[in-house]
């Protein structure tokens, strides 16, 4: 699937707990933006070309958060 991104990585939550944690996961599958070291959030979208296209494009939009 063609999206805007460098990098797309996959983290089992089973292997990870740390990870778990520290972005306070809630639900899975999760997805997080982070650009340039800068946290853009979470994304709550469907994992479809459209909508993940519209979501990472909303969410560059956004000032940075804190890092959970």
């Amino acid at each position: 699937m063609p999206l805007p991104l460098e990098r797309l990585c996959w983290i089992d939550a089973g292997h990870n707990a740390g990870l778990v944690a520290r972005y306070e996961v809630f639900h899975l599958p999760a997805l997080f933006l982070v650009k340039d070291g800068h946290f853009l959030g979470a994304l709550q979208v469907r994992l479809t070309h459209s909508d993940l296209l519209a979501a990472i494009g909303e969410a560059l939009l956004r000032p940075a958060e804190e890092l959970p």
